[in-house]
Order: C-alpha cells, then sequence, then structure tokens
C-alpha cells in the first residue's frame, strides 16, 4: 500500500524541572493512505472518518480536525493542510 500523502503535526509536551516550565516540541506526520488515515498513536478507516476540516488561529499554529464515527480528533498544525485535506476529499468521492 502507497502513501498518498502526509502532513507533519506537532505534539507539545510541559515539563517541569527545577521549578522551570520547559516545552518540548515533537513533530510527526500523518498519512493518508487509500484506505486509512495513520497518525503515530491511531488508525482511522476512511469510512470511519466524516469529513476533515482546518482552523486557522491568531498564533502560527492551528488545528486540522478529522470528525469521525469514533469523535473528534484534532492535530496541531503549522502549515495549512489543505492539500492533504483536497487529496482525501477526492478519495472519498
Amino acid at each position: 500500500m502507497r502513501i498518498i500523502a502526509s502532513h507533519p503535526f506537532i505534539v507539545v509536551k510541559r515539563t517541569i524541572d527545577w521549578n522551570q516550565q520547559h516545552y518540548l516540541e515533537q513533530e510527526h506526520h500523518l498519512y493518508l493512505y487509500e484506505d486509512r488515515i495513520i497518525s503515530p498513536t491511531e488508525k482511522f478507516l476512511l469510512d470511519e472518518v466524516w469529513d476533515m476540516s482546518f482552523r486557522a488561529s491568531n498564533s502560527d499554529i492551528g488545528f486540522l480536525y478529522l470528525h469521525t464515527n469514533r469523535g473528534l480528533f484534532s492535530f496541531q498544525v503549522k502549515s495549512e493542510p489543505s492539500q492533504f485535506i483536497n487529496l482525501y476529499k477526492e478519495l472519498k468521492q
């Protein structure tokens, strides 16, 4: 099975060390295949995904939303995922 598209997202972890707060950003990828979307922790069959949307915010981070039959999953993204969303919508047709 081949990857049709991928899009990076970040996970921000907060740690406290010696009474100082630190933020660690980890970059991961969402992968779009012909029949599924895979993240490092979840697998979504395309039949389970009802819609995909993006919401920009005032900062440099936006949110990519996967609307599924298991609920809403959000991913923090630094770049607009319009190409990823368009490829997903083409597959769903």
